[in-house]
């Protein structure tokens, strides 16, 4: 009973990381929709892309209950503490930040000839469109992960590396979108600039 469930687990967990992605994508190129029928389109697309996902991370969730259903507390408490939480936050976080947005964009763009308001246009380079799509892709596979390479209960020194990885993954997707590494970027080509010259200088100092 529990290999049956904690494959249909993965199973779910794999696919809510493909539809996940696919969000991404999606909501990536929402932002260079051009026209307002064509964000009108993608905007309902990224919707039912989110109803499929929230359908699959249900169902991991489902599994995850029928464990606790008909297994001892020592096949998913682990998964209880450390899968549902990896999946279940950024869900939540689609649901109440980047639906409603979507919703709003989705309402603003009905009628073709509407222009959008310049407050919505700023709003639509909002991390809040990208990052919680990206990190119900980045829970799930990491879920899916921890489930595939460790045993039951969870081994903590095996899931301390793909746990690491995801709040690494999380930090480097929080910095990009909170657009710290362009000025990491600029200050290290600023500095290396600034040793050109100087190496030039001493060149130039050391002919003379």
């Amino acid at each position: 009973m529990y290999g049956k469930l904690a494959f249909l687990e993965m199973g779910f967990s794999l696919t809510l990381f493909l539809l996940a992605w696919m969000a991404v994508r999606q909501a990536q190129q929402l932002r260079r929709s051009g026209t307002t029928a064509r964000l009108h389109r993608k905007s309902r697309k990224l919707l039912h892309a989110t109803c499929w996902l929230t359908l699959s991370a249900v169902l991991v969730f489902i599994s995850i209950g029928c464990m606790m259903a008909v297994l001892p507390s020592l096949y998913w408490e682990d998964r209880l503490m450390l899968n549902v939480p990896l999946i279940g936050a950024p869900l939540l976080a689609i649901w109440f930040t980047t639906v409603p947005m979507i919703r709003q964009i989705w309402k603003q763009t009905n009628h073709p000839n509407r222009v959008l308001s310049k407050h919505m246009k700023e709003q639509m380079h909002s991390r809040l469109y990208i990052l919680p799509f990206q990190t119900t892709a980045l829970g799930a596979v990491t879920s899916f992960y921890c489930t595939l390479i460790s045993p039951v209960p969870y081994d903590k020194l095996k899931v301390t590396a793909p746990l690491t990885v995801y709040l690494l993954v999380m930090i480097a997707l929080w910095l990009h979108h909170d657009g710290r590494f362009h000025a990491i970027r600029d200050w290290l080509r600023t500095r290396r600039h600034q040793e050109h010259i100087d190496e030039d200088s001493s060149k130039q100092q050391t002919r003379a």
